[in-house]
């Protein structure tokens, strides 16, 4: 179906939907582990956000880009959920998310590589935890999602350039640790 997510939500029905679960699942599943670092929790917010969203059709305000919301009704939801179990331990191991098929490598990775990618992944995940939530929020919509400012500034609530400094804030703090991943001289 070539159709825009605003048309298949505005036509409601079941393979309409269905045609979005899909588009958005692997996208929306990635964000939603990063902000809970759990993938059953993260596989029930996904469930709740569609369901939430088709809860929302007669309340979306009509010619308004459906991708914002979707993603601010997640983001709400993990919020709850993360503010729920804030002093629980995590119960997730922070590897990687569970994740489609991936395109067969030409090459296997050395043991060196493997450990050096794992290590780059663990210094980053952890940086970008220790980012105050409005920054990371911003660095999440804009890299892995890939809203534009006008889309995160109205999904946060938040104007235009706050947004834009707040990237700018999380930048600056995940540079040492983007810095430790590549060899010396390697980061602009």
């Amino acid at each position: 179906m070539d159709a825009t997510d605003e048309e298949l939500f505005s036509k409601g029905n079941e393979a309409a939907m269905t045609v979005l679960v899909r588009r958005y699942e692997q996208p929306l599943f990635r964000f939603l582990f990063s902000r809970t670092r759990d993938a059953h929790l993260a596989e029930d917010i996904f469930q709740e956000t569609f369901l939430r969203l088709h809860r929302s059709r007669g309340s979306f305000r009509a010619g308004s880009p459906l991708k914002p919301y979707l993603y601010q009704i997640a983001l709400n939801l993990a919020r709850d959920a993360r503010a729920r179990i804030r002093n629980r331990p995590p119960a997730a191991s922070i590897e990687d998310p569970p994740t489609a098929q991936e395109e067969p490598r030409a090459e296997a990775p050395s043991p060196a590589e493997t450990a050096a990618a794992r290590e780059a992944g663990v210094r980053i995940r952890n940086a970008m935890e220790d980012l105050p939530d409005a920054e990371r929020t911003v660095v999440d919509l804009r890299v892995f999602v890939g809203l534009s400012f006008p889309e995160i500034a109205e999904m946060t609530g938040a104007p235009i350039p706050t947004a834009k400094s707040r990237m700018l804030y999380a930048l600056r703090r995940l540079r040492p640790a983007l810095e430790a991943c590549f060899e010396p001289g390697g980061f602009p």
